[in-house]
């Protein structure tokens, strides 16, 4: 009952509507998924079932990789395809045709979007604002303010570019919208901006052959916490000790573990704790 699954969302499934399926052929009703994906978006979606589910904010930091295309000839409201594009003026496309290069394209990225940037989230997008969605308030012509925040990134390269079609693969933080990297390209370059294939394409360490597919279910695969959690330390602990851990009892003694970290109490590789060891205490931190 209690796993991590990674699944390969497919193109204009919500990513809630990875849950409603999986639900109904797992028979498990408890399970999240972490990072949302547009509909519009493809790519790896980690899904927790059960306790697993307590695991997720371990998960919150994590590095992400895309690829994604750029069209320079048009704009949208939402940045990408749900929303009707506005093309520019034919003159206007021409004139980007002939003035916009690679060489110009690389150099701006190096330039203004590599290591710590602000960045404003697209006002069409999942984040709350009063219990409710930016993007449902959108699209019901309610105002909508939202506040820059502070995101990095690690990498980012041309794939291939062939106006109006720009391509990008990008290593960011998390809390990263793509789409707002379409919009702040424009406000450079003052060219059309929306996105039209994104896709997520690494999630930390975890690559595209892991994945499950959604039409593949019949074989699907968990992924083994050892994995998942490469950087946290596993311990197993005696009986008694793990009674009165799970009592939320706090336990003096000397230990031979790490202080002030996380660890991951096990029993044949099944999280049951998080306890830390600070100040000769054992005690728990989260109970699965």
């Amino acid at each position: 009952m209690n796993n991590f699954y990674l699944i390969d969302k497919p193109l204009e499934y919500s990513s809630f509507d990875i849950i409603r399926v999986l639900r109904k052929k797992l028979n498990i009703r408890k399970m999240w998924h972490t990072w949302t994906l547009d509909p519009l978006a493809t790519g790896g979606l980690l899904i927790a079932t059960w306790n697993y589910t307590k695991l997720i904010p371990y998960f919150e930091k994590d590095k992400k990789t895309y690829e994604f295309t750029i069209n320079l000839d048009g704009v949208t409201e939402s940045f990408d395809l749900a929303e009707k594009i506005n093309f520019l003026d034919k003159n206007l496309q021409e004139k980007y045709k002939k003035e916009l290069t690679i060489e110009k394209i690389k150099e701006v990225l190096q330039e203004k979007f590599i290591w710590k940037i602000k960045q404003l989230p697209p006002k069409y997008s999942a984040l709350k604002i009063n219990w409710k969605k930016a993007c449902d308030l959108m699209r019901e012509w309610k105002e909508v303010e939202l506040k820059f925040r502070e995101i990095t990134i690690y990498n980012i390269d041309v794939v291939d570019f062939n106006y109006p079609s720009l391509s990008l693969r990008a290593e960011v933080s998390a809390w990263t919208y793509i789409r707002s990297i379409a919009s702040d390209l424009w406000s450079i370059l003052w060219t059309g901006w929306y996105i039209t294939k994104l896709r997520r394409t690494k999630i930390g360490d975890l690559a595209i052959d892991l994945w499950n597919k959604i039409d593949d279910l019949e074989n699907i695969k968990a992924l083994k916490v050892e994995d998942l959690f490469k950087n946290k330390k596993f311990i197993q602990l005696e009986e008694d000790i793990l009674v009165k851990i799970n009592n939320w009892l706090k336990i003096k003694g000397k230990f031979d573990f790490i202080k002030n970290e996380d660890l991951f109490v096990h029993q044949n590789w099944i999280v049951t704790n998080i306890v830390r060891y600070d100040w000769n205490i054992l005690f728990a931190v989260r109970k699965m």
